[in-house]
């Protein structure tokens, strides 16, 4: 597993620190450049200029409300994968007690094993090799798993309960891979994030300018709009690299799991 977006070695704080820069250098440079240009007796208009700055902020909040709404669904998907990845397990603990044994207990000591490793998994989405690893554990459990129902069906084909062991088993495992990839590989793209950067700077840009032209300076003013700003991305870059900030799926269900499965030894 590699890197799905340049932007996965970045920690949040440094992302918060270059987005603060992103959007207090290009105010301060506007300043600038729009005290040079009101200094010229033929400098632009501030209405005109209003309106574009006006229009600019207004395409910038358009794309920071669809990057929010595009991380707070998979973040609530996120949700609802582990919840239904709980419910899958315990499924199929329940079916693996219906098998003759030696199948009954070697399968259900492999899954209380699987969610023994699973718990880890949300840590490491934001280390790939570390979570490489762990997938390849997932893996062979869910193979010996897969053989004990390979192993039933020869012995019977029209046994009901073999099925449903075996159907809960796929679940299982069709919810693990749709939980790794949401969290490990869907990301927004790249190119969104450069657009948006490319947008903030030239908004920050034309504020500035206006500023300067209205011959109104406050460095509070700046820095408010700055940390604001910042705050507000970092919060969705954060939503969006599950396993390295502060805003996490609640693991609380799949931890109360493992004490249901081991407490049911």
């Amino acid at each position: 597993m590699t890197h799905a977006s340049p932007l996965d070695i970045v920690p949040v704080w440094t992302f918060f620190v270059a987005v603060a820069l992103i959007t207090l250098v290009p105010i301060e440079v506007g300043q600038r450049l729009g005290a040079r240009r009101r200094e010229k007796e033929d400098h632009e208009p501030e209405g005109p200029v209003s309106s574009v700055v006006g229009a600019t902020l207004g395409l910038l909040g358009f794309m920071v409300a669809l990057s929010v709404g595009a991380t707070t669904a998979r973040f609530d998907a996120r949700k609802e994968a582990i919840i239904d990845g709980v419910n899958a397990i315990e499924t199929a603990y329940r079916n693996a007690a219906l098998l003759p044994d030696p199948h009954r207990s070697e399968c259900r000591q492999l899954l209380r094993d699987y969610v023994d490793v699973r718990i880890k998994m949300p840590d490491l989405f934001g280390d790939p090799e570390h979570l490489k690893v762990l997938d390849t554990e997932v893996r062979k459990l869910q193979k010996s798993l897969w053989s004990h129902a390979e192993a039933l069906a020869r012995e019977d084909r029209s046994s009901e309960v073999y099925a449903l062991f075996t159907s809960s088993l796929n679940e299982v495992d069709q919810l693990y891979n749709k939980r790794i990839i949401m969290g490990a590989q869907h990301r927004i793209p790249f190119l969104v994030w450069v657009v948006l950067f490319v947008v903030t700077i030239i908004t920050m840009l034309g504020v500035g300018f206006q500023f300067g032209l209205a011959g109104s300076r406050s460095l509070i003013a700046n820095l408010m709009l700055a940390l604001t700003f910042s705050m507000v991305i970092s919060l969705i870059f954060d939503l969006d690299q599950p396993g390295k900030g502060w805003v996490n799926v609640n693991q609380q269900p799949m931890s109360d799991l493992k004490e249901r499965l081991h407490a049911a030894e």
